[in-house]
């Protein structure tokens, strides 16, 4: 088979070989879609560049940001012919690779410099630098690191979806600021020139779609049939937007759904089909609910290995090897193959092609570029396949303009004066370390970050001082990356960022410890791939502390007066917070707790009085708790078997247990704003109580109801 260049591919090239040759600019991006062969073009390029004659034999680099890309380009380069074609191996290898006379092609993960070391340099002028996906890989600290290596190098990015925000901003990185791209291939041309077909897009299960702005809304609409104590632990368990997504009604639903569209709309034509699933629980959940509609056949999992020790043994029954998985999707993409779906939560979303496939099945919030990533593995030209399909049950289509608003027409942001913001930054990151001045950040323990932590201690302003100067941080951090002016400053934000990693868990709300999935990819790229950011050890030592655990007693040992009052009051507050609407003993608890607080801070007792009263408090909702595990009664039973003392004197334990259960039920089953009224109450004993049910007087029963009511 021979490849011979389309019109846009050798658009490219030539002038991205112009510019280098003329050394009129030293960078520049190359904005064509997905799907439109990308990655020939960079062949194409790296080709012309080597045996250009003006050029003297350049070095080349073609930098990927995923192993996976990097095998596929590797084997495209050498099938089409490509001569001194090098792979790098390893970080070492790179910087041998950087440092060495060496010429031809060399294809390496971007990652690799995430570790390179300062004095690695190459400031040779004969060396070009193709990114592909540059939307993605070049951001981080890896993007600072190779930038910083190779000082005078061109530098020319590949993507089908630029980023365009203030933070993150593909065009500024690669153009400057004042220009977009050097040369772009739109979804339109590509669809008119039979490169790529149109995708249609179909939001169903409308019922079922997540609607973030209305959370709480929508999960009490959702979850209404469940009791309280059961939405209390899927919140605990997962949060509640996580908690609505893997709900087993929503979730048996879907599959349903899935399989039906399957078989009525792409079975027909022999195409194939990805479900992409909110994390990997759901991934193992969804290929349980499809394994039971149709053959197990008929579905592979193809997700990131976990920890083998932390893994539930549902996810690591699809846990795969590299070989295996090139297996499965080596499957997928023969037409003969029995595989039908392949099952994902972040694999395979982005450089994955496969043409056979028509449609995706979104149960993940997914945004921006990551989002047209996603739903271009369905735009490949097939056989008899007119249109891609995106199905959409999760309701990303209502980002769906945002994501497409990639244009020539599209306004360009106003100039920005890089050398203001770099100097903000140092100003801001000053104005951190002078928190700690004294503490040595090239201590990265966690006994380190716990003396840092004492610092803001029941001091509320210091803490709100923090939290906001670290976003202000971490905003123009985003923003500079991957500019090698912050080299020099990341030792310093690294460690910050590690102490803000312990600073959430330990003031702030159960809610906003998860606001890292919200942070942009060079920061997440930080935590990833930094030695000095401990992410399994702070989320390990910092873990929320509970009344009945043993690790808690441990942890509270060890801590000193003031630290230990901190801890026992937001141990306390969210245990109360977790059983107050169970039972209504909890109120008098928060009560006791507020009078705590509030008698220290108006000097009534001194700390040791504090800690001494918290752990009493403690120990009785502790007492509580044992008293109704015992008796076998959740806080709910366990509130009226105490009230029905008063009442109930003569009937045997086990009668009132088994009692108060079945009043408990038929409480939540029958009551509603009526029953004040003693004449209702008479008939509900009477009807819910007929005879001699228990060895109970129907007078304790009345007493008892009244009271609860």
């Amino acid at each position: 088979m021979k490849k011979i260049a389309r019109y846009q591919q050798m658009r490219a090239t030539n002038k991205i070989v112009g510019r280098v040759v003329n050394k009129e600019k030293r960078q520049g991006l190359i904005w064509h879609t997905q799907g439109s062969g990308k990655t020939l073009t960079m062949f194409f390029t790296a080709w012309k560049l080597r045996f250009n004659k003006q050029l003297a034999n350049p070095k080349v680099f073609i930098l990927v940001d995923r192993v996976d890309l990097d095998d596929q380009i590797f084997e495209t380069f050498t099938n089409a012919g490509g001569k001194n074609i090098i792979r790098v191996t390893s970080r070492k290898d790179l910087e041998e690779k950087i440092q060495s006379p060496e010429k031809g092609i060399f294809i390496t993960t971007i990652q690799k410099f995430s570790e390179l070391g300062n004095g690695v340099k190459n400031l040779d002028e004969n060396v070009i630098i193709l990114s592909d996906e540059a939307h993605r890989g070049d951001e981080g600290v890896s993007g600072i690191n190779m930038r910083n290596a190779f000082k005078k190098a061109f530098f020319f990015g590949f993507t089908g979806t630029p980023v365009d925000k203030t933070h993150t901003n593909t065009f500024r990185n690669y153009e400057g600021e004042g220009r977009r791209y050097l040369d772009y291939y739109s979804i339109q041309q590509a669809i008119d020139d039979g490169a790529t077909i149109p995708v249609t897009y179909e939001a169903r299960l409308s019922k079922f779609s997540i609607d973030e702005e209305k959370l709480d809304q929508q999960f009490e609409e959702i979850v209404g049939d469940l009791s309280d104590k059961q939405k209390t632990e899927l919140i605990k368990k997962y949060g509640k937007k996580a908690a609505l997504v893997k709900l087993p009604k929503r979730m048996e639903a879907i599959a349903r759904d899935i399989v039906e569209h399957y078989k009525l709309y792409v079975e027909p034509d022999g195409f194939k089909a990805q479900v992409v699933a909110f994390d990997r629980e759901a991934v193992a959940n969804y290929k349980k609910l499809l394994d039971k509609l149709v053959s197990v056949e008929w579905s592979a999992v193809v997700y990131s290995p976990g920890d083998p020790n932390s893994d539930a043994d549902d996810l690591r029954a699809y846990n795969t090897s590299k070989k295996e998985r090139e297996q499965i999707i080596e499957r997928f993409k023969n037409p003969k193959s029995s595989l039908k779906f392949l099952l994902v939560c972040d694999m395979l979303l982005t450089g994955f092609d496969a043409p056979i496939e028509q449609v995706m099945y979104l149960d993940k919030p997914l945004r921006d570029h990551n989002l047209l990533q996603a739903i271009a593995r369905t735009n490949r030209v097939y056989d008899n396949k007119e249109a891609g399909k995106i199905i959409d049950y999760y309701g990303i289509t209502r980002h769906l303009y945002d994501a497409l608003d990639f244009d020539e027409d599209v306004i360009d942001s106003a100039m920005i004066d890089l050398e203001r913001v770099r100097e903000r930054f140092a100003a801001v990151l000053n104005d951190v370390m002078k928190i700690f001045i004294g503490v040595n950040i090239e201590d990265p323990s966690i006994n380190n970050l716990r003396r840092c932590l004492k610092i803001f201690i029941d001091n509320q302003d210091k803490q709100k001082y923090f939290a906001e100067k670290y976003a202000k941080l971490r905003s123009l951090f985003e923003f500079l990356s991957p500019d090698p002016f912050l080299k020099q400053y990341l030792r310093q934000f690294e460690w910050i960022t590690s102490f803000y990693l312990a600073f959430l868990k330990e003031f702030r709300s159960e809610d906003d410890r998860y606001l890292l999935e919200e942070y942009g990819e060079k920061v997440k790229e930080l935590i990833a791939k930094s030695d000095i950011i401990d992410y399994e050890g702070i989320t390990k030592n910092f873990r929320e502390l509970r009344v009945n655990d043993l690790y808690t007693l441990e942890r509270l040992k060890n801590m000193d007066a003031e630290e230990k009052a901190l801890n026992l009051e937001k141990m306390l507050k969210q245990e109360i917070s977790i059983n107050i609407e169970e039972d209504p003993a909890y109120q008098k608890f928060s009560e006791r707790l507020g009078a705590i607080r509030r008698e220290f801070e108006q000097n009534q007792i001194d700390l040791a009085e504090r800690i001494r009263r918290y752990e009493e408090l403690m120990k009785d909702i502790k007492t509580k708790g044992d008293e109704a595990k015992e008796l076998g009664l959740d806080l709910k039973e366990y509130a009226l078997y105490v009230i029905s003392q008063e009442f109930i004197s003569d009937a045997k334990d086990g009668d009132v247990k088994d009692f108060v259960k079945e009043l408990r039920i038929r409480i939540e089953d029958d009551i509603d704003s009526g029953w004040q009224e003693s004449s209702k109450r008479d008939a509900f004993i009477n009807k819910q109580f007929p005879g001699p049910a228990y060895c109970i007087s129907k007078s304790s029963i009345y007493q008892l109801f009244s009271t609860v009511i």
